[in-house]
């Protein structure tokens, strides 16, 4: 798998007000951890989404390259990040800091391949699960788990356990979570309906 560098800088200053300044000055701060152990560091956000162009994985494997440290880069991933509720500007990342030698848990996300015969019925495809959490050292983590729906007909799913792992890695979601069904197109038309349905009756109910 492909490593992506991505230079950062130590973080000297924390808090509320510094972390505002930091926004406006055109840095993320964040956090880099490890069994416990955690380092404050920030990322310019020009470098940070060169790598992430519009969607942030977790299985993307960084290289970090500290500003002012004459160490090695150090490998890692995010883990988590906190959005803007109103802005959607990232406010805050947490890179997790891996050896390749130890075992990750982490997210990839589902890549659906071909067209399934249920949908050529007349089916409604619908991914429930985007994103499959697995387990496995860093060079062995897959950039994506391809799901070939081509056989799956209306009213047919694809569970965890059905997926085929590359090697080296090992899926650990529970086994009979539905990951892609196809519906029928009443059923489909059900789902969309309902939640307004419900709606409905909470404000009659609130008004009687």
């Amino acid at each position: 798998m492909e490593t992506h560098v991505l230079p950062v800088e130590i973080r000297t200053q924390t808090g509320k007000n510094a972390n505002h300044r930091l926004r406006a000055e055109g840095y993320i701060p964040a956090v880099l951890y490890s069994h416990g152990e955690s380092q404050n560091i920030m990322v310019k956000k020009k470098n940070f989404f060169k790598i992430f162009k519009g969607h942030i994985s977790e299985n993307v494997l960084l290289d970090l390259q500290i500003q002012n440290f004459s160490e090695s880069p150090v490998k890692a991933f995010v883990k988590d990040y906190q959005r803007h509720p109103i802005t959607d500007e990232i406010l805050h990342v947490d890179f997790y800091r891996v050896t390749m030698t130890e075992a990750i848990s982490t997210k990839v996300p589902v890549e659906v391949i071909g067209i399934p015969i249920g949908v050529k019925q007349g089916g409604i495809l619908e991914i429930i699960e985007r994103e499959i959490e697995v387990e496995c050292l860093p060079s062995d983590l897959p950039e994506k788990i391809s799901i070939d729906v081509t056989n799956l007909s209306i009213g047919n799913s694809i569970h965890v356990k059905d997926i085929t792992s590359p090697k080296g890695v090992k899926i650990i979601n529970d086994p009979d979570i539905v990951v892609i069904t196809v519906l029928s197109p009443h059923k489909a038309t059900e789902k969309v309906v309902q939640p307004a349905t419900e709606e409905v009756k909470t404000t009659e109910k609130q008004q009687s």
